[in-house]
């Protein structure tokens, strides 16, 4: 297929980490009124007994940033792509409060959504891999280490920081719209093969809940111009899933462009890098920014180790994504919930 390049991304959602790292507006710090609400929002909710799934925005109403969630929700959507709250005091609650109060403001941004065949839908982001050493079964976010900038799969994705590592583990997000005109310059021959696509292979595990086979169907575009959105979607991991598997082999083309998105995505000058603080909340526009995170070293004991709490949010008013991106739409979610209830396969 010939690069047909319909869009070049510009304004806000095209940034660099070296540019922004100079910026003094990257930190939305929460006020003490909005503090005040949250905590008010928590007592309220466990008085009420309320499940999380039966909570939303209404129930957890933060009337002090109204205007200014309305304003950060516009430029995730369509501006810079991301925002980050810094100001909560994480060892001011428990666990369980903290999942609350994360779940109480994503709700003003999107609605939660399963992350796995486990039906969860808060995700907690540990290295679990001494308990489930197997990598065809393990999720990403519960193996250690560093890891690409990649993207979910959901419209935005938010996580809450808990505890850092013993040592690094910094958060990296990248301008998917960055790397594309970057590579649109340096190696559009490379571009094209992203645009046409990669063959990707998914947990075994959700695969069985989707019931379909791990390996996708057809080639997936980690760029699609689609209803006027450039979204996209690419997850290494799940390019060599499918090499390791044997499933495909990659023609020097494709490796070369696997190698060179991530040369460009995974560069310190185009990388914004950011150690979440406990408390800290991260929330961005997964179709346009991608994430990763920087090689830690944690503690042994579960209960001290790197924990972040992860939500996947669908935002209902924005423009669908093409079927050939969206691997995992939100009726593939639903089954992965109904699966998790019923405890057997969907």
């Amino acid at each position: 297929m010939a690069l047909d390049i319909v869009h070049r991304p510009s304004g806000r959602s095209v940034w660099t980490g070296k540019a922004l790292a100079a910026s003094d507006d990257v930190l939305f710090r929460l006020p003490d009124s909005a503090l005040r609400e949250i905590h008010d929002g928590v007592a309220r909710l466990k008085a009420r007994g309320a499940a999380l799934e039966d909570i939303g925005a209404d129930d957890f109403p933060l009337p002090s940033l109204d205007n200014q969630l309305k304003a950060l929700k516009d430029d995730i959507a369509t501006g810079r792509g991301f925002a980050i709250f810094r100001g909560l005091d994480a060892s001011r609650y428990t666990v369980d409060e903290l999942r609350l109060i994360f779940w109480g403001i994503g709700c003003h941004f999107g609605t939660p959504m399963p992350q796995s065949y486990l039906g969860d839908r808060i995700g907690d982001v540990m290295d679990v891999s001494d308990e489930e050493p197997d990598p065809r079964r393990r999720r990403g976010y519960h193996s250690g280490g560093a890891q690409d900038t990649h993207t979910d799969s959901s419209d935005m994705v938010a996580m809450l920081s808990i505890r850092t590592a013993k040592s690094g583990g910094a958060s990296r997000l990248a301008s998917a719209h960055a790397v594309h005109n970057l590579m649109m310059d340096h190696c559009p021959g490379l571009l094209t093969v992203l645009y046409d696509g990669l063959f990707m292979r998914g947990t075994d595990t959700d695969a069985a809940a989707e019931g379909r086979p791990a390996l996708s169907p057809h080639r997936v575009p980690a760029y699609c111009y689609t209803a006027g959105w450039l979204n996209t979607f690419y997850i290494r991991g799940y390019v060599e899933r499918a090499v390791n598997a044997g499933d495909v082999v990659l023609s020097p083309l494709e490796a070369a462009a696997v190698v060179a998105f991530a040369a460009f995505g995974n560069h310190p000058d185009v990388m914004l890098e950011i150690m979440l603080e406990p408390g800290d909340i991260q929330i961005f526009n997964n179709r346009t920014v991608m994430h990763g995170r920087a090689h830690f070293d944690d503690h042994a004991e579960r209960a001290r180790r790197r924990h972040l709490l992860r939500l996947w949010l669908s935002v209902r008013e924005w423009p669908r994504m093409s079927p050939l991106q969206d691997l995992r739409s939100d009726a593939v979610k639903q089954r992965w919930a109904e699966a998790a209830r019923q405890g057997q396969p969907a």
